[in-house]
């Protein structure tokens, strides 16, 4: 019989707060009896790169759609959020394509707007539940209502606002411009943040849970499953106290102050939305245990990239690929008889989060029994930064730009941290190589976790055995 394979995405969650934590009894419990890959690296720095590196079994770079530039020349391509851009051909070889080529029924439940029918990153799948339409709606339905005609009209919606953004700052003095631009910009991002309830602590996973457990009841037709569900709790805006501004880019800007207690107060939220997701996870493990779902299947756990809270003095994630954004959790356990198998393990060798493509496959194929195989070959394992994600409001950005300071900061940072990077890993050693020109940097991932001491100086031969 076949394994049905489930997928558990937990977005933007990154190693260290997954492995080690006590307050996670559900992941903790799977890591006792299943395999942690206590080293994976995403392919990619933000969802979309890496879910078609993933699905593709590429590169980030490898796959036009997903590392083009998103931040370039005023592009009118990029709609608003990016949900309705393309990230994958729509005749794409997926993963789940391939499954159904083993006899699988593929399943996706997505909480994650950039993983939808919208952008291609479903291609493959059999059924698609866009939960995030009306999940992430549901707090404050005249907000969502509000903003939601961005959403339907698209990118030319879009350039009509800013044609009229731009057109009423011609009339405004330009030292009133500033604050003008900000308290329009908090007031933007405050605004969606209601809608979507991005500052709650459910992210629709008591949706996803709904209808997993409605799928299962009324839908399941017992042929093999590969079943892939996307958790977006771990992702920002986070419930903090009033006053703290979430916006990264006045940060990243000079803006606003990256102070350590701001920091500490988006980590703590951050952990608290983890906890909370962990506990939803032991549903989910209920739901499909009473659906017989787990009488023989692999239960997969892991993300799509970690994120940053003021280390290297940047914040959350699509920045250059340091640990705190390429080093994510994978825990596969496996199950017989409604029951975990007690494999445990700890793999502590670099490896890819691509590499689970083809194990996916081999399960499937029945050439592998248990959940192991290519994560445990010695392939390259790297992290592309081809960018950043947020190329919704360059044009905007453009047109403000020489009238007013803020908008000029927020451009030049966006454009700082839209140079190329790859992170390549081997053994202890980790290679930062810039395609922008910047001075490389090589870290001893052993000795110093943290990232602090670049040693490339002396270890010149080490650098160029990871380049070539």
């Amino acid at each position: 019989m076949k394994r049905n394979i489930i997928l558990l995405m937990l977005d933007t969650v990154r190693a260290g707060d997954v492995y080690g934590n006590p307050r996670l009894h559900t992941l903790r419990s799977m890591m006792r009896h299943g395999t942690s890959y206590l080293n994976t690296v995403a392919p990619g720095t933000w969802t979309a790169p890496t879910h078609a590196a993933l699905f593709m079994d590429s590169k980030v770079s490898g796959i036009k759609q997903a590392s083009r530039d998103f931040f370039t020349n005023g592009s009118r391509k990029i709609d608003p959020w990016m949900v309705k851009t393309k990230f994958l051909e729509g005749s794409a070889n997926t993963m789940a394509a391939k499954l159904s080529g083993h006899g699988y029924y593929s399943v996706l439940f997505s909480n994650n707007p950039f993983l939808t029918s919208y952008t291609n990153l479903a291609t493959g799948f059999d059924k698609v539940y866009d939960i995030w339409k009306h999940s992430n709606a549901k707090y404050n339905k005249k907000a969502a209502d509000r903003f939601g005609f961005v959403f339907e009209g698209g990118a030319k919606t879009r350039e009509r606002m800013y044609r009229a953004s731009y057109a009423v700052s011609r009339v405004i003095p330009k030292p009133l411009l500033d604050k003008v631009y900000i308290k329009l910009r908090l007031r933007l991002n405050n605004g969606v943040a209601e809608a979507d309830g991005t500052h709650r602590l459910d992210r629709g996973a008591q949706d996803t849970n709904k209808a997993v457990a409605q799928y299962l009841k009324y839908n399941y037709n017992y042929t093999p499953q590969f079943i892939f569900i996307n958790y977006i709790e771990a992702h920002e805006n986070y419930p903090v106290p009033k006053g703290i501004v979430q916006d990264k880019w006045l940060y990243l800007s000079g803006m606003e102050e990256m102070t350590q207690e701001t920091t500490k107060a988006f980590h703590d939220a951050y952990l608290r939305r983890i906890r909370y997701l962990d506990g939803k996870l032991g549903d989910t493990i209920k739901t499909l245990k009473s659906s017989g779902i787990l009488d023989s299947a692999t239960v997969i756990v892991t993300s799509d990239h970690g994120q940053l809270f003021g280390e290297h003095g940047m914040l959350y994630h699509a920045m250059p690929p340091y640990d705190g954004v390429a080093k994510i959790p994978l825990i596969a356990v496996n199950y017989e008889n409604g029951k975990m198998v007690n494999d445990h393990e700890e793999v502590k060798t670099p490896v890819s989060l691509l590499s689970l493509h083809q194990s996916v496959l081999d399960l499937a194929a029945g050439r592998q029994e248990r959940l192991n195989g290519n994560l445990r070959r010695n392939r390259r394992v790297f992290c592309e930064h081809t960018g950043i994600s947020e190329g919704w409001d360059e044009q905007l950005l453009l047109l403000l730009k020489n009238k007013c300071s803020v908008a000029d900061s927020i451009y030049k940072a966006k454009k700082r941290y839209n140079s190329k990077a790859t992170a390549v890993y081997s053994g202890r050693f980790k290679l930062m190589h810039y395609l922008d020109g910047r001075k490389d940097e090589l870290y001893d991932l052993q000795s110093d976790p943290g990232e602090e001491n670049n040693i490339i100086g002396a270890n010149r031969d080490k650098a160029h055995e990871l380049l070539s």
